[in-house]
Parts: C-alpha cells; sequence; structure tokens
C-alpha cells in the first residue's frame, strides 16, 4: 500500500518513506508506529494500544514512544508550529490528523511472471505485462540512484518473451556495451545497465512473493 501527504509517500510494501522521491530514513520501531497511525487515521491511538502492537514483548518509557514521534515529526517535516500531521492527544496518544490518499500498490490482477530482476542487495520478481524501472518511487522497479531518470526503462513480459527498451533516459539503457535505441529482447543471464546500475535477468520456476527486498 502506498499512502502520500503533503510531500510526503509511505510504502509499506517496501517500507520506505520518500520525500519529494527522495528516501528518508526512518528507524523500523518508527516507520512501524507511522505506519499504525496511518492505518487508524483519523482515530487517535491509545499509548496503550501503540506500545502493545510495537513493544508487545518489553516496558518501555513514555520517552521512548515521544522520541520516536519526533522521529517521525522531523523525517516529514511535520515541525514547527505549521505542524499538522500527527496530533497529539494530551493524556491519552496520538493521531495522524493531516489530508492523506492512499494511491494503491503495485497494480492488483498481475500474474507473477518466471522472471526476476537481480541488482545490488535486491531481488525483484517481475509481472506479466509492462513495469517500468526509473528513480520515481511510483515505478514499479524504483532504483535509488541518480544516474537513473524518473521513468529510465520498460521491460516487457509476454510469457518466455522479455524486451527492454529505454524510455529516453538521460544516461542511457545499455545492454553490454552497447547502448540500445530500440526494444531489445532480453534472455535468462542478460544483463543490463540502468545509468549506472547493473541489473541482471534471471528465469525463476519457484512461486515467491511479488517482490522480495534483501538487506543487510
Amino acid at each position: 500500500m502506498r499512502v502520500q501527504f503533503g510531500d510526503c509517500t509511505v510504502d509499506t510494501d517496501t517500507r520506505e518513506l520518500f520525500r519529494n522521491t527522495q528516501p528518508v530514513h526512518l528507524s523500523p520501531k518508527a516507520f512501524r508506529l507511522l505506519e499504525l497511525l496511518l492505518e487508524a487515521r483519523p482515530r487517535a491511538l491509545a499509548k496503550s494500544e501503540i506500545h502493545e502492537k510495537i513493544w508487545p514483548d518489553a516496558i518501555v518509557s513514555e520517552a521512548t514512544l515521544a522520541s520516536r514521534i519526533a522521529e517521525i515529526r522531523e523525517a516529514i517535516g511535520d515541525t514547527g508550529k505549521d505542524g499538522r500531521s500527527i496530533r497529539t492527544v494530551h493524556g491519552f496518544g496520538y493521531a495522524f490528523s493531516g489530508e492523506a490518499r492512499d494511491t494503491g500498490s503495485a497494480p492488483r490482477g498481475r500474474a507473477d511472471s518466471a522472471w526476476k530482476l537481480i541488482w545490488d542487495n535486491y531481488e525483484v520478481h517481475l509481472s506479466e505485462g509492462e513495469t517500468i524501472v526509473g528513480r520515481d518511487h511510483l515505478c514499479e522497479v524504483c532504483l535509488h540512484s541518480e544516474s537513473a531518470s524518473r521513468r529510465h526503462a520498460r521491460i516487457m513480459i509476454e510469457r518466455d518473451r522479455v524486451t527492454l527498451e529505454d524510455l529516453g533516459s538521460k544516461n542511457g539503457t545499455y545492454v553490454g556495451k552497447r547502448k540500445i535505441q530500440s526494444p531489445v529482447r532480453l534472455q535468462d543471464g542478460a544483463e543490463f545497465r540502468i545509468g549506472k546500475v547493473t541489473m541482471l535477468l534471471r528465469a525463476v520456476t519457484d512461486t515467491q512473493s511479488t517482490q522480495t527486498e534483501i538487506r543487510e
């Protein structure tokens, strides 16, 4: 699920927060707290409920919760007198009171294909049809690299046929050492480069989740 508010986007599938398309770091507990507040909005969550869901097996002080709230406010720019997104309900808890809208997640109804992409510490299973690769966080495959254009390239999958097309990117799309000018068919094991990001296409036969993120 993706939720947008102000200049922020929260992607609960990849567990990422963006401001103006740039990723912003949040600690795991702070991200989970923001996720809870967005899910419950505009209902206020009692401190006891938050503690039960985030720290179920630990005793933590109210200062710990307050510090996570402060971390969220700083990350989303909800500070100063104009801070309106995270509301403190004195003597009770907290609520998300800003304007937000759900923008969905990966398109539903698209079956997983037998193909996946691997790059750096990421592994993404591709769906049948069109997959856009780029720096924009709304792309199906989002690359955190300034060398990638917002909508850099298109991967089209039709069963066992995979084609790669550049979308007029600034830094180009390369298969091997060749900069592609028109759609190119890719085979299992093909390496290609999006800007400075090298990616590997692999065929798979097992059934896995639509997207798996591998981070150390």
